[in-house]
């Protein structure tokens, strides 16, 4: 009987179990992929990318300015963040191993897509759906498991239902991502669902599953002018800043918006940024009031 992605997840914690149809072709798949990842990323300096791709789209546009037209100054990622990032790479190629071991067809393994003269790779298609594997941190795996990324309405006991909108999920722009690798596969027989898409998303901390499936018809429609509008904001003058700063507390303090957290580009934006490790992490001042209590430290640099 042919599987379908409904039952994906199941299958793959079948496999984990022992009970799939896990082979030698599964096991030759698995480390030729992890050899290659590791080939990729410790052969050469790791740099940032400074061209237009499908992974960049979703980004802010002052951010996206920054990525292709200051790309040399980036902060530099430690080597654990690296590590990190190598990690993670690693659960997505075990993902599709697994789902390959658990008998569902996955075609079109990293290929080579033309999304509106913008060039990229999918991760693959399975069951005719186009699938893009995320490994996550504990946080951002809740946004696929509960099907978040294009907003949702947070309940709680003592407040009235707020509607949280998706720039305040979606800061990584995993949707306009996923929407892009629809619009690249569209001409590839093997994808048979060619209005929705899905995430199929681990956690890194502990081994959890998730697949989170999304209609783009509209995003997919919108593409060309998606593209030729970010392509425009690349080639134009610095945009504004994406995000304004935030209290810190009730100090006076004001620090970067949590979606900046990851940005390569805080200093860019804020010359005179001070970081301060907490136990829950680097916490980053655009104006100091009051200096955090004294055994919290100050790095010179931000950190990853």
């Amino acid at each position: 009987m042919t599987k379908t992605i409904d039952t994906l997840v199941p299958d793959m914690l079948d496999v984990l179990k022992g009970l799939g149809g896990w082979d030698a072709a599964v096991t030759h798949y698995l480390s030729e992929g992890i050899a290659g990842l590791a080939q990729e990323r410790f052969s050469k300096p790791q740099g940032v990318r400074s061209h237009l791709s499908p992974s960049m789209l979703g980004s802010p546009d002052r951010q996206l300015w920054y990525k292709i037209n200051c790309a040399d100054e980036a902060d530099e990622h430690s080597a654990e963040l690296l590590g990190t990032f190598f990690y993670g790479d690693i659960l997505e190629v075990l993902c599709i191993a697994l789902a390959k071991a658990a008998g569902h067809k996955v075609t079109g393994l990293q290929e080579k897509l033309d999304i509106c003269g913008i060039t990229g790779s999918g991760d693959c298609v399975i069951d005719g759906v186009v699938v893009d594997v995320k490994s996550t941190s504990p946080y951002n795996f809740d946004k696929f498991k509960y099907h978040r990324l294009k907003g949702y309405t947070k309940k709680t006991r003592d407040k009235d239902a707020e509607w949280i909108p998706p720039s305040k999920v979606d800061s990584y722009g995993y949707i306009s991502q996923l929407s892009s690798y629809l619009y690249g596969y569209k001409d590839n027989p093997s994808v048979t669902n060619k209005t929705s898409a899905a995430f199929l998303a681990v956690r890194k901390d502990f081994f959890t599953l998730a697949l989170d499936m999304y209609d783009l018809s509209d995003e997919v429609k919108n593409k060309p002018q998606e593209v030729a509008y970010k392509r425009g904001v690349s080639e134009g003058e610095l945009p504004e800043k994406c995000y304004e700063p935030v209290p810190e507390g009730k100090s006076g303090n004001m620090k970067i918006d949590s979606r900046c957290n990851f940005c390569g580009f805080k200093k860019k934006c804020y010359p005179k940024l001070r970081t301060f490790i907490y136990s829950s992490g680097p916490v980053y001042l655009t104006t100091t009031k009051k200096r955090p209590q004294p055994h919290i430290k100050e790095v010179t640099t931000p950190t990853g």
